[in-house]
């Protein structure tokens, strides 16, 4: 067998200036399918409904890969990246390596399986090296599997598999689910972690896994775990049964606001798969105030897109500082086509007056050290410290771990705060303006695995217990407590649980204010009822804005209700926000979601699918609103396209018919994929 000459070697650049000679070669016109086997009229991202696929068996060893196509695995992604063009047999082919010697060599190891199965395992080896997607799917799509959907009914509490996928469709995240269902975070985590671990297994006893892929396998998804169960976004704009359960527009979600509230920032989302596919999925836009509280029309502040380079990258997940001069936001690379996030996640930082973005996450790497993919930002008032949630790979010499940093802008420091232990569920960190204080969810350190509220200082030091009862040394919450939110100055703290020992007296979970300095903790009476969820709170901690979600015994997208309220803590008033322009605007219909407040509470923003609060938002479609409290106003900032009216700054005439090719139905493997490494 001819030996790999390492310095021959190509660079990501030759292969990316040859993708044009290969594609009138081995290429699949991308209209169609990727896979040859897939049937006539298929999406292009069609993967075969076999069990090794849906549950992400490669059937070898993946650095004998490695080697024989004398690749390392960040060029390997780079190419298959995308996978409407790109497969793993021209890189062979590069080499002079045919198909059929490279695939013989992947399984020459697996002598101890039976000849017929052998055979099974040299052809699914040689389909990973013809099909594109097939092969980006095996090797980074590490939670895009069967495995935890099949086992829903346990693990989230839902009826069926099919509920639990409406559900995630309606970019409900996996932990809110199993909230509405009465499940716990960790039996989450660890229903989740136990249906990998059985599909792995059963992997290795058909023969199709080997120990050490097994090992690396769910090496991998087992540290994504705590992140996709804390991800509400639902995994690209695909068709077939993937495709979000959202009309055809496009939406925005996630607002956050200045001290001051005269600035909103917000994730924006495409519809049109062809935009996605040039300029990325989603991307970063916010909006001013200007004189008699007019919005001015939104603005980009993530990068835009390169629509001639075929590697779109998302941007997500944003976070205004309290002054209004930074946001923060995750970014990750798709793929092409069809704009599926699939790459590593970093935290970005961009200067609003300069323009400059700064990839905070990753500049305290030493050269060398295990690749990371970070997120869940969030920022001090003043955009200099900034805290992130990240997971490095295992090494030679330490396993991987899932951490929660803090990174000083100006010092160019970063700081480890917190690391999950092997209970850990999604840490979601939330840093105080005055950039003393950050509050966060932990599981370690309890018997039964509950999550509980921590405040620990951003420089580093003890951390203290901030869901408790009443007094300085009062008990531990005895049920789940999360979502929290900090005032400025890092003395009060709201967070969300049903903890009946803190004073929650009904199965609905309610919201709890911690005072630190006096040792207090009070409940807020949501006002009617259902489920207060949500919290966030003013610079000095006096107003609490929170979602009131109406409770229904059989959950679905459709029957989801909720509003935004707003409470006074000082005078008690109660305010809801979540209505039309007017005094007495009638309340909205539909889902309201993830309100903040300026620090004098005047003004709320937030998420909602309502179609009544502006014709300039489709119903059910998520969009951006702020309520002026003061001046009795609702004002759409988002703004939504049809697949058939492209925006105009796209200079694009077209789209329907492309776009409605993509969305005909085809077999597609029913799962998510938050990251690959």
């Amino acid at each position: 067998m001819r030996m790999i000459d390492r310095s021959a070697r190509l660079t990501l650049g030759s292969w990316l200036v040859a993708a044009a000679l290969l594609a009138g070669s081995d290429a699949t016109p991308t209209a169609t399918a990727q896979d040859s086997l897939a049937p006539k009229g298929a999406e292009p991202h069609w993967l075969p409904n076999e069990e090794w696929v849906n549950n992400l068996w490669l059937p070898y060893d993946e650095q004998r890969l490695y080697d024989a196509v004398g690749a390392s695995r960040g060029q390997i992604f780079r190419w298959v990246r995308i996978d409407a063009t790109h497969t793993l047999a021209q890189i062979a082919r590069r080499h002079g390596r045919s198909v059929d010697a490279v695939a013989a060599q992947l399984v020459s190891n697996r002598a101890a399986v039976s000849a017929p199965q052998r055979r099974v395992l040299l052809r699914a080896a040689r389909r990973t090296l013809t099909q594109g997607h097939l092969a980006q799917h095996l090797l980074f799509h590490a939670l895009h599997q069967t495995a935890v959907a099949a086992s829903a009914e346990q693990i989230f509490g839902v009826r069926s598999q099919e509920e639990f996928l409406d559900l995630r469709r309606a970019e409900l995240s996996p932990l809110q689910i199993g909230d509405l269902h009465g499940r716990t975070r960790t039996q989450m985590r660890r229903g989740v972690a136990q249906a990998l671990e059985a599909a792995a297994g059963r992997g290795v006893r058909r023969g199709f896994l080997t120990l050490s892929q097994k090992q690396l396998l769910l090496e991998r998804q087992l540290r994504q775990v705590p992140r996709w169960l804390g991800q509400r976004r639902y995994n690209g704009p695909t068709g077939g049964r993937n495709r979000p359960r959202l009309p055809a527009g496009d939406g925005a979600k996630r607002p956050s606001i200045s001290v001051d509230g005269s600035l909103v920032s917000w994730d924006a989302y495409r519809y049109d798969i062809p935009q996605a596919e040039r300029l990325g999925e989603i991307h970063v836009e916010a909006a001013r105030a200007g004189s008699a509280a007019v919005w001015s029309r939104s603005f980009a502040v993530s990068a835009p897109g390169d629509a001639r380079s075929r590697q779109p990258v998302s941007s997500y997940n944003s976070v205004l500082s309290g002054d209004g001069s930074t946001v923060a936001f995750e970014t990750a690379e798709s793929t092409f086509p069809l704009a599926k996030r699939v790459g590593q996640m970093s935290v970005l930082v961009r200067a609003l007056p300069s323009g400059r973005i700064e990839k905070v996450s990753h500049a305290a790497l030493a050269p060398g050290a295990p690749t990371r993919t970070a997120f869940n930002p969030s920022l001090s008032g003043d955009g200099q410290l900034i805290t992130y949630e990240a997971t490095d790979s295992a090494s030679a010499t330490q396993p991987s771990r899932n951490g929660l940093f803090s990174y000083d802008r100006s010092a160019r420091r970063e700081l480890l705060l917190a690391e999950h232990g092997a209970e850990g569920a999604a840490f979601l960190p939330r840093i105080s303006a005055d950039g003393t204080s950050v509050v966060y969810t932990d599981a370690n350190g309890t018997a039964d695995g509950r999550t509980l509220v921590w405040l620990i200082p951003a420089r580093g030091g003890e951390r203290v217990l901030v869901s408790r009862a009443g007094g300085k040394g009062g008990e531990p919450a005895d049920a789940d407590a999360y979502e929290p939110a900090v005032s400025a100055d890092g003395a009060v703290v709201a967070f969300t649980t049903r903890a009946a020992n803190l004073g929650v007296v009904s199965r609905a979970s309610k919201i709890v204010v911690r005072d630190l300095r006096a040792g207090t903790t009070d409940v807020i009476e949501p006002g009617a009822d259902g489920d207060a969820l949500e919290p966030a709170l003013s610079a000095d901690g006096r107003f609490v804005a929170y979602v009131l979600r109406a409770r229904t015994r059989r959950p679905s997208p459709e029957r989801l209700r909720s509003r935004v309220l707003l409470y006074d803590r000082v005078t008690g008033a109660r305010v809801l926000i979540s209505r039309r322009s007017g005094p007495l605007g009638a309340a909205a219909d539909g889902y309201q979601s993830e309100p903040v407040v300026s620090a004098d509470g005047d003004r709320v923003a937030f998420t909602s699918t309502a179609s009544a609060l502006s014709a300039a938002k489709p119903a059910r479609l998520p969009g951006v609103f702020v309520r002026d409290v003061a001046a009795g106003t609702t004002t759409l900032l988002s703004h939504h396209a049809w697949v058939g009216t492209p925006r105009v700054s796209d200079g694009s005439s077209s789209a329907t018919a492309r776009a409605a090719a993509h969305v005909r139905a085809g077999l597609c493997v029913l799962g998510e994929s938050p990251g690959a490494d």
